[in-house]
């Protein structure tokens, strides 16, 4: 679809009187979708989001998801989060037949774009926002569940917590180094790799975005607001928390890490939505930290091998790093430091 034929449809999607000046293309991250900027002659901006033919009725990420596809996952979990008072960007206009969505233009200030800027108090109060929404998050999931939300019907399953691990194995070692884990070590490592996932399917699950990170944090009207939630299920309180204070985009010093992680535990606490004791609360912290880095690890290099786009591949090193870091909390997972560092140069 030309850009001109875009602009067409959205301008039907407009709110009266407003009448498009420019449509300016976005730079898109890893998606499938697209994105633009739409100026008006009235001086009011939206957001488009165009998907791709064939990919408007389904989620990017794998899930186990088993109940009916015909709306799209992002219209379906923007409605929810609007209804329990969740700050997500408003839906102005759909024409899905073209793949086309105007949203309120939150504009670009990312908690990842304003870490660089400001001073270490500013950081630090920035994060206790981001975190205060994340358990205003859970807090919902755990109050206002919703039949209608496709978000309470599809979860982190061990199926697709294995299959992000392989994911690492084929493209974060087999892909990126050009090499083949011989089947006996493999073996090993998925072994060992399946008595971690048996500990985190064991915590009891809540509302997740999946991808709570620097980018998909948007400071408008002096509040973070929610994208990129489309692949939102259920899954262990930890795992947002590990996307946002492990970061493959943002490295916070590890002081702070351990200052949020105390902070949040308590935020539960108090908000009336308790976790395990916080020893225990810290240890699947790690645990998590373990199998969403080497996923990222592994989904960067595919990005790059599959999409062609190898502007994440600086991330790797970052991600791997607290692997690392991961591990050394956590000295039970000892035999499978030991496996993967065999072919992994950062986790050595």
């Amino acid at each position: 679809m030309m850009q001109n034929e875009i602009r067409d449809l959205v301008q039907k999607l407009l709110p009266a009187p407003h009448n498009i000046s420019k449509l300016e293309k976005l730079f898109g991250e890893a998606s499938y979708r697209e994105y633009f900027r739409c100026y008006t002659v009235e001086g009011l901006t939206f957001i488009v989001m165009k998907m791709p033919p064939g990919k408007q009725s389904v989620s990017e990420e794998i899930t186990n998801y088993k109940g009916e596809k015909g709306e799209l996952p992002f219209l379906n979990i923007a409605r929810y989060l609007t209804k329990v008072d969740l700050p997500a960007p408003q839906i102005i206009g759909t024409d899905l037949s073209s793949g086309l969505i105007v949203l309120q233009d939150l504009g670009d200030q990312s908690l990842e774009s304003l870490v660089n800027e400001i001073s270490d108090a500013m950081r630090q109060y920035f994060y206790r926002l981001a975190l205060d929404l994340l358990v205003k998050l859970q807090k919902a999931g755990k109050e206002n569940p919703d039949e209608e939300c496709m978000a309470f019907h599809r979860s982190f399953d061990k199926s697709l917590l294995l299959w992000e691990f392989e994911h690492f194995l084929e493209y974060g070692i087999e892909d990126r180094f050009q090499t083949k884990i011989p089947e006996t070590d493999r073996s090993d490592i998925l072994k060992e790799a399946d008595s971690l996932i048996d500990k985190i399917i064991a915590i009891p699950y809540g509302l997740t975005h999946r991808d709570f990170q620097s980018r998909n944090l948007l400071l408008f009207a002096y509040e973070f607001f929610l994208i990129d939630f489309q692949d939102a299920l259920l899954g262990p309180p930890q795992y947002d928390l590990v996307a946002l204070l492990r970061d493959s985009y943002v490295n916070l010093p590890e002081n702070e890490v351990e200052a949020a992680l105390k902070y949040f535990w308590q935020q539960r606490q108090d908000q009336g939505i308790p976790l395990e004791s916080a020893e225990e609360f810290r240890e699947n912290f790690y645990r998590i930290s373990l199998q969403r880095k080497l996923k990222d690890a592994g989904r960067f290099q595919y990005i790059n091998t599959v999409k062609k786009n190898p502007k994440f591949l600086p991330h790797v090193p970052n991600s791997l790093s607290y692997v690392k870091h991961a591990f050394a909390q956590l000295p039970q997972y000892k035999n499978l430091a030991q496996l993967l560092a065999k072919y992994v140069p950062e986790l050595q």
